[in-house]
């Protein structure tokens, strides 16, 4: 447990007040702010600064036990003399500064505790000009008019002292422990103090010593549920302090059904209670909602409250709160009721499920469709609460209540039925797509009507997924839409997307996205598909070359809100990420592309999140092998096949381009090669020509002259911008054209991809070399290089070339790439498959060619 927690995010404030008090205008500073926010720490702080540079500190001690007498606080400097009061404070004022040289720095802390005289001995000290003043007091507190009126006549400035945000709680946590806390225990805690230091202490020590908050694998966690009890519990009831009845009430309404409308409080609670609780900062107000003053004082009236006396308080609120129809409100009052002593109301309970499924909050819509169902709703309400474990990635729990749904009722003829649910299941959760087929192959053999076209829809996402993109749109063009509900018709467009992204139709890749956003509108229970749309829609656009228009989507969807849900917090992040990747932006690509897999947080756990890390992190190695950094390319190949998807095949080619990438980056630029036209065959053989026409192009940016035929052909068939400026990329480089890859380097720059636009310029360096045009040359590396670093400081087999004039064979400029990374010649060798001996000879004749010195020589110049 730290003995010393240090002070971060004040440094800003602590240099403002020394400024301030060296100010000969400025006779003191008063700090103000919620009792235990840092006020005190800060003008400790102040105070040993302004020690340290010669001034003369006296620090004033106010207490309540001092309040209660005449100068208690500044008993030190009282002496038996007698006279009045005014004598008194004369007194004590020249004791304090007792013929100190130089300046006087009074410090008072909690200055709302100063009895009468000592207010106006400090008050004296100010307007005699004897003293400046560092004071604190707590927001709320009255302050002895003597003290008031100096901040009220300008000579004591006042300053706000702000609790800190969740970044500078996670820091502090970090310093403290020599562990960064996780995103969700940072969170935790901020939620819970608000920043508040004193709570943030006390909580953390409370949780250290409960074994819930562990320092595990380089990280700060924090597991189970936390309660406000012992130490905790009693710096808790300190602030809140003695409550009578009324006033309690109001403080276990609003915790109960936090926030709440005042106009719903109001007819709960007495009015004279509401405005006492708000007085004492236990409630505060905002837009005509009413929330708990600190989510701690919560905490402590739920474990204090009593269990009887809470399920009653959330029946009246529930019954007293006006149904506006938002979504939120619904859950809220469904809640409420669950929790309450009210009799079950089953239609109300399936209201707030399908609403809370709306809103992407699968937990708490499954606890409501389990109540409904023992309220004896019926089929429908199984397979709803099999659809919310389904998407907490609980297969097993969700088959279990299929298999305990009656065998009589509505079990659904809309998208989300008994069937379709069995089958995502076994797909998704289970990971047994060969089962899935079996289910809905099956099931086809004998239904009809509106069902049949819901089980084509998901055989239709189910071939997409493996993908089949022709199979896909043969099944697309068997379903009758009229037939879907609004969940099937998003499914339908879903597939649609997904096998018009791959053939390379951007306009109806955008036309059934916008289809799908209207679908959306009238169905609550497909909310979460707005990512999967949003993924293969940017995915879509940017294959085809139309990367601005990508970025904007994924800009615009991340702003949208959609990731505030916990179980959808980094998909819309990662989206963005993938756009910026194809837009050439390494740094903001490594930002919302995700690090890590946490099986141990609930955002791991959910559907959305468990499915997509794979390939999202394979686009995250793909950028790491272009910032120069193999090793943690390596890395993320391999974490993200051990969550790779058996039924997803329609991303093969990604991760083959990124294993490619990383052989680039290690210099193996035939392996990279080789691995780029296998990714190319993949696609081509399944359809995906978009896809193929961005891994033919990647061979040319690997210096592949063999790929102008087939890009040729694509462009000719598809006529996006990619495939145009690929061809002629491709052409160019194919021929040796120097002027051919300046322009190619410039359209693909204005078509948003700047990496290739980076490669295609450095590989005209070595055409223009060869044509003898120097100037050209050197206008085309100066080019590459600002493209470069633009990108966030790629690197490429082209990029790295640059550096080096001489005509090296391939071989060469691979083993040179290999040297410079710092490898030996045993290294290389058995990385390259060659002896030591053949090795030493490409180094020799490398840096024979260069004019360079060997080995240190070459790694000096490339690395």
């Amino acid at each position: 447990m730290p003995q010393h927690w240090p002070m971060i995010g004040r440094d800003r404030v602590v240099a403002d007040v020394l400024g301030q008090l060296n100010d000969p205008d400025v006779h003191g500073i008063a700090l103000t702010g919620a009792a235990g926010v840092g006020k005190t720490r800060i003008a400790r702080e102040v105070v040993v600064h302004a020690e340290a540079v010669g001034w003369n500190v006296r620090t004033i001690a106010a207490t309540a036990t001092s309040q209660a007498i005449p100068l208690g606080a500044c008993a030190r400097w009282t002496d038996d003399g007698g006279g009045g009061p005014a004598a008194l404070v004369r007194r004590v004022s020249e004791a304090v500064i007792g013929g100190a040289s130089g300046g006087v720095l009074v410090f008072v802390d909690d200055v709302h505790l100063l009895d009468d005289l000592s207010a106006l001995v400090v008050h004296r000290l100010v307007e005699s000009g004897a003293a400046k003043v560092v004071l604190t007091t707590r927001t709320g507190e009255s302050v002895p008019d003597a003290v008031a009126t100096l901040w009220k006549d300008q000579r004591v400035l006042w300053r706000n002292v702000d609790a800190l945000d969740c970044e500078q709680v996670a820091a502090v946590l970090a310093a403290a422990y020599g562990a960064p806390p996780t995103r969700r225990c940072g969170e935790r805690f901020w939620g819970l103090t608000r920043g508040n230091m004193l709570f943030v202490r006390q909580l953390a020590d409370q949780e250290i010593t409960e074994g819930r908050l562990v320092a595990l694998d380089g990280e700060l966690r924090w597991e189970g549920e936390v309660t406000v009890d012992g130490s905790l519990a009693e710096l808790v009831e300190t602030q809140v302090g003695a409550l009578r009845e009324a006033v309690r009430k109001v403080v276990d309404v609003v915790t109960v059904a936090e926030p709440i409308e005042l106009r719903c409080l109001a007819v709960l609670a007495e009015q004279e209670a509401i405005e006492e609780a708000e007085q004492r900062a236990l409630i505060h107000l905002s837009e005509g909602q009413v929330f708990v003053g600190h989510p701690l004082f919560a905490e402590m009236r739920r474990a204090r409250g009593g269990s009887t006396r809470l399920r009653r308080l959330r029946g009246e609120v529930a019954e007293a709160m006006d149904d506006d129809g938002s979504a939120a409100v619904v859950v809220k009052r469904g809640l409420l009721w669950l929790e309450s002593d009210l009799p079950a109301n089953a239609e109300l309970l399936v209201s707030a499920a399908t609403a809370a499924n709306a809103l992407l909050d699968f937990d708490i819509a499954e606890r409501l469709f389990a109540a409904a169902a023992d309220a004896g709703v019926g089929a429908r309400a199984h397979v709803s609460r099999a659809l919310s474990l389904f998407m907490m990635s609980e297969g097993e729990s969700a088959d279990e209540v299929l298999a305990r749904a009656p065998l009589v009722g509505d079990t659904g003829t809309g998208y989300v039925n008994d069937v379709v649910m069995r089958a995502s299941n076994a797909l998704w959760t289970m990971r047994a797509p060969a089962e899935a087929t079996r289910i809905v192959d099956e099931a086809l053999l004998t239904e009809t009507g509106e069902r049949r076209q819901q089980l084509l829809v998901f055989q239709a996402i189910q071939l997409a997924l493996a993908g089949r993109t022709a199979e896909v749109v043969e099944t697309l063009g068997r379903i009758d839409r009229r037939d879907l509900d609004g969940h099937g018709t998003v499914m339908a467009c879903l597939a649609t997307c997904m096998a018009h992204g791959e053939l390379g139709h951007p306009d109806r890749v955008a036309a059934a996205a916008a289809e799908a956003a209207r679908a959306l509108e009238f169905t609550d229970q497909a909310t979460h598909l707005r990512g999967p749309i949003t993924e293969v829609y940017t995915s879509g656009l940017a294959a085809s070359g139309r990367i601005a228009e990508a970025l904007d989507v994924a800009e615009h969807f991340h702003r949208s809100g959609y990731g505030q849900p916990a179980a959808m917090r980094d998909v819309a992040a990662q989206i963005l990420g993938m756009a910026h990747l194809a837009a050439g932006d390494l740094t903001a690509a490594l930002h919302h592309l995700p690090v890590r897999f946490d099986p141990g947080d609930w955002v791991g756990r959910g559907f959305l999140s468990v499915n997509s890390f794979s390939r999202f992190h394979l686009l995250r190695a793909q950028a790491l092998a272009r910032t120069g950094d193999p090793n943690a390319a390596a890395h993320a190949i391999e974490a993200a096949a051990t969550l790779r998807h058996p039924a997803y095949r329609y991303y093969d080619s990604v991760e083959l381009l990124a294993q490619a990438w990383l052989a680039a980056a290690e210099g193996r630029c035939g392996d990279a090669r080789d691995l780029v036209h296998s990714a190319a065959e993949f696609a081509c053989a399944h359809d995906q020509f978009a896809r193929e026409v961005w891994c033919w192009q990647t061979a040319v940016q690997f210096g592949d002259v063999e790929a102008a035929g087939r890009l040729g052909e694509l462009a000719a068939e598809l006529k996006t911008p990619r495939a145009t400026v690929a061809a002629a990329y491709a052409a160019a480089l194919s021929s040796d054209e120097a002027a051919g890859l300046d322009r190619a380097s410039q359209q693909l720059e204005s078509m948003g991809d700047r990496l290739a636009a980076a490669d295609a310029a450095a590989q005209s360096v070595a055409s223009h070399r060869r044509a003898g045009h120097t100037d050209a040359a050197s206008a085309a590396t100066a080019r590459a290089r600002r493209l470069a670093a633009a990108c966030g400081g790629a690197i490429s087999p082209a990029i790295t070339g640059l550096d080096v004039a001489a005509p090296l064979t391939e071989r060469e400029r691979e083993i040179v790439a290999l040297v410079a990374r710092g490898l030996t010649n045993r290294q290389i060798a058995q990385m390259m498959h060659l002896s030591v001996r053949t090795v030493e000879s490409h180094v020799y004749r490398a840096s024979s060619k260069t004019g360079l010195i060997g080995r240190a020589g070459l790694r000096d110049r490339i690395g």
